[in-house]
């Protein structure tokens, strides 16, 4: 039985082979016209289905990229994957993938390349084939890239030698009438692409296109949800880190506490610095300009910097984060080095809760003190006769009653009382209680050298406060007799207008007794008895005779010196002596009465009398 060219067709014969038999059917005498006319058939139904078994075949190799591309997940990886399978696909020497941005495109993924120029390269969406795909959005080839002139060429087409392209087939990434880019397949030696070729990319290229998207879109949801995830971390983390503070709060914890707290969160160094003072010797070796730094942020302004930022000696890192209320800042909080960015929003939400805590602790301070202020004040003016009850009250005001003790009282010259951190500059020994006292701040010193204080304010204290020492005690029932000697030295010193001074009752000695009140109530009705007709005499005259009497007597009545501290002439002055003589009646200028009328001239303020 003979072959016949069915039998052929089926068993999928090569064209050699059909060739072989049109020629053995010429050679058995068969009809040539015929013969020609089915070999003719026969050769164009293989080809139809080799096309066919090619088609089927690119299909199946499509639908497995496609099946592949859904699965990925990661946009890189995704585009790299397209230019990998169009270039097997396509049987191509180099494939590339380029996405638009906003004034540019950028080639993302390539395959085949024989240099890295490629990859990373910025294609301009106004010229060469790029333009030509993006712009008409639909294929476009060339059997020879850099030598057809048909299109404006880009500047990059140094790179398109390099890599020696040749026929060029470019086809569109679009999605949704939207280009995304474009897909390139080359050859390095000229080519033509056929239709199914052309088709082919395209068809890859419109399953790429919505697999960039998908990736694109599944990583953007990734990224959300970690963000979203990171957020409520945070969240938690400082809900979590809010009921701490509470609990440290609610069981009666302080701003040491707090800082305690604060300090876990961080791997670095922290510490609260309160006020301008608490600024240690140790962190200003360690941050030089940590000083200037801390003034800074206690003088700025509500809306002013709350952070500074510096570093140590040894290039540590230094932040410094200004604790604020209504009042101005209170504070501050020194970290010595890293912290993290989630450690830093911890760090700041504990800020109010520091703030509270520190204004709370200066109420009850305030509070305490001026409990303590009104305790030891009482204890002066009205102490217990009991002394059971006298050494219970001095403990209660935070006085040892076994101590000997000198009392401290301090009168501002002006209207600015003088502060408690005048008296803490002083090297005041342990056990020392300071309160205000009305307008007067006073301090009872366990010591029993009433001396050593005057010098010590002389040289510590501010130049701001008339200060009156008294003491030692040498019982407990001594204190409230200090404490008005004190009160007497005080008011001494400004009757002898000295403000601004410093000495003990000792010291002062007869003018303590004379100048208390009704002592100086006594010395004005006796300066009236003895200098009154002086004194109206000098302002009928407008001449100043109790100065040149004063003058006289402390010069030991001798002319001379007294009318050259006069600034008068000597004629002048025995002149206003002989008024005197005429006033005062004869027998003044020896004593006792000169001595009286001397006394009289030094504690009565009589420059300041009106009459």
């Amino acid at each position: 039985m003979s072959t016949s060219w069915l039998d052929l067709l089926l068993a999928d014969a090569s064209a050699g082979r059909m060739a072989r038999h049109r020629d053995e059917l010429l050679q058995q005498g068969s009809d040539a016209s015929r013969v020609e006319r089915e070999a003719g058939l026969a050769f164009r139904i293989g080809t139809l289905l080799d096309q066919r078994r090619r088609q089927a075949s690119e299909l199946a190799a499509l639908n497995d990229i496609v099946a592949q591309l859904t699965s990925m997940r990661r946009p890189d990886a995704v585009l790299q994957e397209i230019t990998t399978q169009a270039r097997r696909l396509l049987g191509v020497d180099l494939t590339y993938l380029a996405l638009l941005h906003a004034d540019h495109a950028v080639v993302e993924a390539v395959t085949g390349a024989l240099t890295p120029q490629l990859r990373g390269q910025r294609l301009s969406p106004s010229s060469g084939m790029f333009e030509i795909v993006i712009t008409r959005r639909e294929p476009f080839w060339t059997e020879d890239y850099l030598s057809d002139d048909s299109f404006p060429h880009a500047p990059h087409d140094a790179v398109a030698g390099a890599e020696r392209i040749r026929a060029l087939l470019g086809v569109p990434l679009m999605l949704r009438g939207r280009a995304l880019g474009a897909l390139f397949a080359c050859k390095r030696q000229e080519r033509h692409f056929s239709d199914s070729e052309v088709s082919l990319l395209s068809a890859l290229a419109a399953h790429a296109a919505l697999a960039i998207d998908n990736a694109t879109a599944l990583e953007r949801y990734e990224a959300s949800t970690a963000q979203l995830a990171a957020a409520n971390e945070q969240l938690e983390r400082a809900l979590n880190w809010d009921r701490r503070l509470t609990d440290v709060v609610l069981h009666g914890g302080g701003v040491a506490e707090l800082v305690r707290e604060m300090a876990g969160v961080t791997t670095g160094e922290l510490r609260f610095i309160d006020g301008r003072a608490g600024i240690g010797p140790e962190l200003v070796e360690r941050v030089p300009q940590v000083r200037d730094a801390l003034e800074s942020l206690f003088d700025a302004a509500a809306d002013g910097p709350h952070r500074v930022e510096l570093a140590t000696r040894d290039g540590e890192s230094v932040q410094i984060t200004a604790v604020r209320t209504d009042q101005g800042v209170v504070g501050a909080v020194v970290l010595v080095g890293d912290c993290e960015d989630d450690d830093q929003l911890l760090l700041e939400r504990a800020l109010p809760a520091l703030a509270l805590a520190v204004v709370s602790e200066r109420a009850v301070a305030e509070a305490t003190r001026l409990t303590r202020d009104a305790m030891l004040v009482d204890l002066l003016n009205r102490p217990a006769t009991d002394p059971d009850e006298l050494r219970r009250r001095m403990r209660v005001a935070g006085l040892e009653p076994s101590r000997s003790h000198c009392v401290l009282v301090a009168l501002p010259c002006g209207d600015t009382p003088p502060a408690r951190r005048d008296l803490g500059s002083l090297p005041l020994p342990i056990g020392t209680v300071i309160a205000a006292d009305g307008p007067r701040l006073l301090a009872v010193v366990p010591t029993d050298d009433a001396a050593s204080l005057a010098a010590a304010w002389d040289k510590h204290g501010a130049q701001t406060a008339t200060v009156g020492i008294a003491g030692p005690t040498s019982t407990p029932m001594e204190l409230a007799r200090c404490y008005h000697e004190a009160i007497q030295t005080v008011n001494a010193l400004l009757t002898l207008d000295q403000p601004g001074t410093a000495t003990t009752a000792h010291r002062l000695g007869v003018y303590r007794v004379l100048l208390h009140p009704t002592g100086r109530a006594e010395l004005s009705a006796q300066f009236d008895a003895l200098l009154g007709d002086v004194a109206r005499e000098q302002e009928r005259r407008g001449m100043p005779l109790l100065a040149t009497l004063k003058t006289y007597l402390d010069q030991g009545r001798r002319a001379a010196p007294t009318a050259k501290l006069l600034g008068v002439h000597v004629n002048t002055l025995y002149q206003r002596l002989g008024i005197l003589d005429a006033v005062l009646g004869p027998g003044w200028r020896e004593p006792p009465r000169a001595v009286d009328l001397q006394i009289l001239l030094r504690v009565v303020p009589w420059d300041r009398k009106r009459h």
